[in-house]
């Protein structure tokens, strides 16, 4: 299932499209949820704690993380979930954590 045109947004990271929403889930905080723009693929969702300005900038870094992590956007498969650890933004973890 794809992202909505309506009510998402489109930013370029490293010269990929990708569409991003916020997600106003309730626990456990709000939810980014990402995919490539121009064609099927993974999504991935990045929990972030409830009052977090999601901006440009953090999807931006979330989503250059979860590359890092070996998100691959451009695979069909379930999607990938991540949760970003520190109120500064500086570690992102796979979640829910595993053994």
């Amino acid at each position: 299932m794809t992202l909505a045109r309506k009510g998402t947004r489109i930013i370029v990271v490293d010269g990929e499209r990708f569409r991003w929403v916020v997600a106003p889930d309730d626990e456990p905080g709000l939810a980014i949820v990402v995919e490539r723009a121009d064609g099927p693929g993974r999504r991935m969702v990045t929990w972030v704690e409830h009052g977090t300005v999601v901006a440009p900038g953090l999807v931006a870094w979330v989503i250059r993380e979860a590359l890092g992590q070996g998100w691959t956007p451009r695979e069909r498969g379930r999607q990938v979930t991540f949760r970003v650890q520190d109120a500064d933004r500086t570690v992102l973890i796979r979640w829910p954590p595993g053994p």
